[in-house]
């Protein structure tokens, strides 16, 4: 029976039937789902696109931002104007390094993972803690996130990179384990950025204010 409702044609008519949905409900805010994303659990603002094959539980979208295709956010908080790149994770599930004996679910949570088999009475481990990404981040394709990380605003993470501990707001960070590049901007114009918060303004003002944003200096004036 379980077969039955796991084939192509049952995935198909679900993803159509989130789309209708969530796009009537968000209507509004001009939500747009591409084609076989996978939402649930999930919170959208303003102009959100969430593209092909992506997978997203339990997050939320400020405005403007955006998921490219193929990418998996669980458990994750984004900001306005984010650009989240293909292939990305983030949050995923969290297992105990120290004290428990095993790092297998079966000891310490009640979701039944192994074949819905639970031996425990109550939860004993988080396993999805909170991932925030700032307002105006830039995530490139194939970045891992840890679950649980904090992503300041303004930050730039370069593809391939694996996140495993916080982001400075506007930094710039690659590698695995990702590590500082550089900073985007001097030391005062990025505490001018984190206090003005322009990404607070609504459309009429970032409409009215569009020439500035090609150049630092010219928006510092």
């Amino acid at each position: 029976m379980k077969a039955l409702f796991q084939n192509p044609f049952t995935y198909w008519l679900r993803w159509l039937f989130t789309k209708w949905t969530l796009e009537y409900k968000y209507k509004k805010q001009h939500l747009y789902l591409e084609y076989m994303t996978e939402i649930s659990g999930c919170k959208f603002n303003q102009y959100n696109t969430v593209y092909k094959y992506t997978r997203m539980l339990n997050s939320e979208l400020g405005d403007f931002s955006y998921v490219a295709r193929n990418s998996q956010i669980y458990n994750t908080k984004v900001g306005k104007f984010t650009c989240i790149g293909p292939n990305v994770n983030t949050g995923m599930g969290a297992h105990p390094s120290s004290e428990f004996v095993s790092s297998h679910p079966l000891f310490y949570s009640t979701l039944g993972q192994s074949s819905g088999l639970v031996i425990v009475e109550k939860n004993l481990f988080d396993e999805f803690p909170t991932t925030e990404i700032g307002n105006d981040v830039w995530i490139g394709n194939n970045v891992t996130i840890k679950y649980g990380i904090k992503i300041g605003n303004g930050a730039i993470i370069g593809s391939g990179a694996v996140v495993t501990k916080d982001i400075e707001p506007y930094s710039i960070v690659g590698g695995i384990p990702a590590k500082i590049i550089k900073y985007r901007f001097t030391k005062e114009k990025i505490e001018f950025l984190q206090n003005f918060k322009w990404w607070d303004n609504n459309l009429d003002w970032l409409k009215a204010n569009k020439h500035k944003f090609k150049n630092i200096n010219e928006f510092n004036s």
